[in-house]
């Protein structure tokens, strides 16, 4: 429900100085969405608790005659299942929208392999500015509760 949100918000919060990337993470966590990467490939033991937090990036240029959501700002938190959870969140590297999300089996004790796809621009972007070009990226992320591990692969269409 509502309260457990509110919780979670507040412990976020109470985590958050004032950096610049601060800044984009309240915004992630204010207006954004959040979606919970453990609901993804069911087969895979989970040892971590993943969120994606998604916040829209807004740009100029890149829709026609109208406003939209060019591309997003994505965070993830990991977390551990502990009493204590250690919990760290962290910022992806590749601007775009998440089009397809991958959990990966992975041998490491409290790790998380997640594989992303992304396309450079939103698809409403896309369908409404015939000018911009598709792009994919394949992002697989590796997770301990204290590193991330980021590697990017350009897609060829």
């Amino acid at each position: 429900g509502v309260s457990m949100k509110v919780v979670l918000v507040l412990a976020l919060a109470l985590m958050i100085s004032c950096s610049a990337m601060d800044r984009e993470l309240q915004s992630a966590i204010s207006y954004g969405e959040i979606v919970e990467l453990n609901q993804y490939s069911e087969d895979v033991d989970k040892q971590l608790m993943v969120r994606l937090f998604k916040s829209p990036l807004y740009q100029e240029g890149c829709f026609k005659e109208t406003h939209g959501v060019c591309q997003y700002q994505y965070f993830l938190s990991v977390s551990t299942f502990d009493e204590n959870p250690e919990t760290n969140i962290y910022r992806i590297s590749q601007i775009g929208e998440v089009v397809e999300i991958k959990w990966l089996v992975s041998e490491g004790v409290d790790t998380a392999v997640i594989e992303l796809e992304l396309e450079k621009y939103t698809k409403m972007a896309l369908s409404n500015n015939p000018k911009l070009a598709s792009e994919r990226f394949l992002l697989k992320v590796t997770l301990t509760p204290g590193s991330i591990d980021q590697t990017l692969t350009t897609l060829s269409e």
